[in-house]
């Protein structure tokens, strides 16, 4: 998707005035920034269509991200005009961090607000690189609450609020990337693609990349449904967006800031967009190439360039904002950046219960394609409703629909996407299973193994429960329940068991804790009806 930008810079004394006093403050902060910290190198990687994409690493710096060089310029420059009093800021990522850094290093006390949902882990971060000058206060449930609040608090103690991007000595301090990638580059690059939240970045890097390479198109990326920027141009004045996506935290901005925006708006010549997919895959692919891992948002820019028509004749670049990823995101990261993956559906069945029809259904429709998802448990002791999440290729998904609506299938919903499956809401009725053992099982995590499994297994039990979910190890493994006729048979299958699987006990008494009471015929027509 692109969204309209101005192509050209023009001759307005306004914004000539500004970009004028951005190169000044950008002269001064090159003469503070480098106390902290020194020049991140500049790296390429060869994308798909031939192009060589450079890379400024921002992600090597003393916090990980360029952020550091936004506050310490300007808080080094108030320091230098004689200011000796309490640092305020409000973020819950890489600001938070660049303003403890420079706390630290020039012995200033800081009060840093973060919203109350902000990980332990991002709080001991911004810790560790502030020691005791840095107090951090929880407030509200967003960012928004956590500034104003910080706001509030300055005011009241004389403390100044250090703006993550809007002011003209913050995005001076960002634009010293700008001029160290000119110093290093030996060619002009044709394409820039800068990652934009609230702006900051961009239009300091936009702002050194027009004066230094007038040819280059100056591009920036947003995830789609957090383009405030792409929005803000397109109408010609700074808007507000609606609703704010938050997979790629480090850019979620719902409005520009107002100097980034007048920047941007006579810097920069297109702006496009990006799917978190396509983040993700970007992630992936540094991951691949570099043994390099970067946070969503710092992705923008090479998943920009993956999408963008370049030739191997193109020099595109961008900037490697930061690598402050959450590390508990990076399954999802996975997950989601499987390059030209198999596409993935899940469906929700209605069969018989009884002994053979789960493996039924398997072999008759789904032989051919992987499981990756497996939900069920016993509620009936007529009826099963089963979840099964399958990878499809691509040259398989015309079987697949013809299968939907085969007369002879099972009653079934489409229910991809839906949040009964997200969030794995299986219900089952643990009194209704006579001799029940449950226990963790491991196979060989390839297509047709956990089928395999199940087939041997049901001709000496009844699965009366399962949960699975792909986890891209080498093992797969299962939390399985199974019934029996008698205590006998019950004995016979774990012997069974023990000579040929790996496998855990889970205690029944653990397994009832989580059997609710509930009408799972009345859940699996919901299903249908919500999605």
């Amino acid at each position: 998707m692109t969204d309209s930008a101005p192509s050209n810079f023009n001759s307005d004394p306004q914004v000539a005035e500004l970009l004028r006093s951005l190169e000044l403050e950008t002269e001064a902060a090159l003469e503070r920034v480098y106390q902290l910290d020194q020049p991140t190198p500049l790296d390429s990687v060869e994308l798909e269509s031939g192009a060589s994409l450079a890379l400024k690493r921002e992600d090597l710096s003393v916090v990980h991200s360029y952020k550091w060089r936004g506050s310490f310029n300007k808080i080094l420059a108030m320091h230098q005009a004689g200011f000796t009093g309490k640092l305020v800021a409000a973020s819950a990522g890489n600001h938070a961090q660049g303003v403890a850094v420079t706390a630290k290093r020039l012995n200033l006390p800081a009060t840093i607000f973060m919203p109350r949902s902000t990980p332990v882990l991002k709080q001991e971060s911004v810790k560790s690189f502030g020691g005791e000058f840095i107090e951090i206060r929880l407030h509200g449930d967003s960012f928004d609450e956590a500034a104003k609040e910080a706001h509030r608090f300055a005011e009241s103690t004389g403390g100044v609020v250090i703006p993550p991007y809007d002011d003209l000595q913050v995005i001076a301090g960002q634009a010293t990337i700008g001029i160290e990638i000119v110093n290093d580059l030996d060619l002009p690059p044709t394409h820039v693609f800068l990652e934009v939240g609230g702006g900051g970045m961009a239009s300091g890097v936009a702002s050194v990349a027009k004066r230094k390479f007038p040819t280059a198109k100056l591009i920036v990326v947003e995830a789609v449904d957090q383009n405030s920027m792409g929005v803000s141009l397109s109408n010609g004045q700074r808007t507000t967006i609606d609703t704010l996506d938050r997979f790629c935290d480090g850019t979620a901005v719902a409005c520009p800031g107002e100097i980034p925006f007048q920047l941007c708006q006579h810097l920069i010549d297109e702006c496009i967009t990006v799917t978190n997919d396509q983040v993700c895959e970007a992630i992936q692919f540094l991951w691949q190439k570099k043994r390099t891992i970067v946070e969503p948002s710092a992705a923008l820019g090479v998943a920009g360039a993956i999408q963008y028509s370049l030739t191997e004749n193109d020099r595109p670049l961008t900037v490697l904002s930061g690598s402050n990823v959450d590390f508990m995101m990076l399954p999802k990261i996975a997950r989601r950046g499987q390059v030209k993956r198999p596409e993935t559906r899940y469906y929700a069945f209605e069969i018989n219960e009884q002994h053979g029809a789960m493996i039924e259904l398997l072999d008759r429709f789904f032989a051919n394609m992987n499981i990756i998802d497996f939900q069920y448990g016993k509620v009936s002791e007529t009826h099963a409703y089963p979840v099964i999440g399958i990878e499809v290729p691509h040259a398989e998904i015309k079987l697949l629909d013809q299968f939907l609506v085969d007369p002879n299938a099972p009653p079934h919903h489409d229910i991809t996407g839906s949040p009964g499956s997200e969030f794995r809401v299986i219900p089952f009725n643990i009194d209704l299973i006579a001799f029940p053992f449950f226990a963790v099982i491991e196979f060989a995590n390839r297509p047709g193994a956990l089928r395999d499994f199940m087939r041997i297994a049901s001709t000496l039990s009844s699965v009366c429960y399962m949960n699975y979910t792909d986890s891209g190890q080498t093992e797969g493994q299962a939390l399985m329940g199974f019934e029996f006729d008698n205590i006998g048979r019950q004995s016979e299958f774990i012997e069974w068991l023990e000579a040929t699987t790996k496998f855990q006990v889970v205690p029944t008494e653990i397994v009832r804790h989580f059997s609710p009471s509930s009408d799972a015929e009345l859940r699996w027509k919901s299903l249908g009806d919500s999605h």
